[in-house]
C-alpha cells in the first residue's frame, strides 16, 4: 500500500515537473487584451505561444520584452528582419521591403508615421525613400496590425533577438477562430496568472 502512494507521489510530482518545463520552456498561453491588433486579433482571444528554437520570420506574431518597457512584453507582427530594408510610404500607407511593397490584407488602417524613432530619424535626415532604414544584426522591424493604434518599431525601434519570449503558433480560442495566427497579431504585456497569461494591448 505504502509502495502504491509513494508511486503515484512520484508520478504526479514528475508529471507537475513536467507541465512546469513545457509551460515556461517550451510553449506558453497568453490571452489578448486591448485592440492594436484589430482585426486580426480581438480581446479575449488565446493563443499557444513557442517558446523553443524559435526563429522569427516575416509575417510571424512574436511576443518580446523591450528594454524600454521591462517586464511587459509585447506582441506584434515581423514585417522585416536582419538585412532587409524598410520603407513607409506616408502618403500612400504602403510599407515596402527590399524595395517591394509588401501584401498586407490584415490590416486595420494605413501606416502612418507615428512613433518617436520614425519621427527621429526623419527629423535627422536619417529616413527617406532614398535612405530606408536597414534592419541591423540580430534585430527585427515589427508594427501592429491596427497601424494608428499601435506601439511598435515606428515609437520604440528595431527589436534585439534576444528580447524575443516567442512566437504565436495558433488561436485555441474562440474556437470559430481556431487556426493558425501566421501573417496575424497586439503591442501588448503578459502578467502572469495561475493557468494562463494575460496580453493588454499597449496602445
Amino acid at each position: 500500500m505504502l509502495k502504491e502512494v509513494r508511486d503515484w507521489v512520484i508520478a504526479i510530482a514528475v508529471a507537475v515537473v513536467l507541465a512546469l518545463l513545457i509551460r515556461n520552456f517550451v510553449f506558453t498561453l497568453v490571452q489578448v487584451q486591448g485592440h492594436s491588433m484589430e482585426p486580426t486579433l480581438q480581446e479575449n482571444d488565446r493563443l499557444y505561444v513557442n517558446r523553443l528554437f524559435y526563429t522569427p520570420k516575416k509575417g510571424d506574431v512574436v511576443i518580446f520584452e523591450p528594454a524600454s518597457d521591462p517586464n511587459r512584453p509585447y506582441i506584434k507582427r515581423v514585417i522585416a528582419t536582419e538585412g532587409d530594408t524598410v520603407y513607409i510610404d506616408f502618403e500612400t500607407g504602403d510599407v515596402y521591403v527590399n524595395d517591394e511593397v509588401i501584401d498586407e490584407p490584415y490590416i486595420n488602417g494605413r501606416t502612418t508615421h507615428s512613433g518617436s524613432y520614425i519621427n527621429m530619424l526623419i527629423s535627422e535626415g536619417a529616413y527617406s525613400r532614398d535612405n530606408p532604414i536597414v534592419v541591423e544584426k540580430d534585430k527585427i522591424f515589427v508594427m501592429g496590425d491596427n497601424r494608428n493604434n499601435s506601439k511598435d518599431s515606428r515609437e520604440i525601434g528595431q527589436v534585439p533577438k534576444d528580447e524575443l519570449l516567442g512566437g504565436a503558433v495558433f488561436r485555441f480560442w474562440p474556437l470559430n477562430k481556431f487556426g493558425s495566427v501566421t501573417y496575424k497579431t497586439t503591442a501588448s504585456y503578459l502578467i502572469e496568472d495561475e493557468n494562463m497569461n494575460f496580453a493588454y494591448a499597449a496602445e
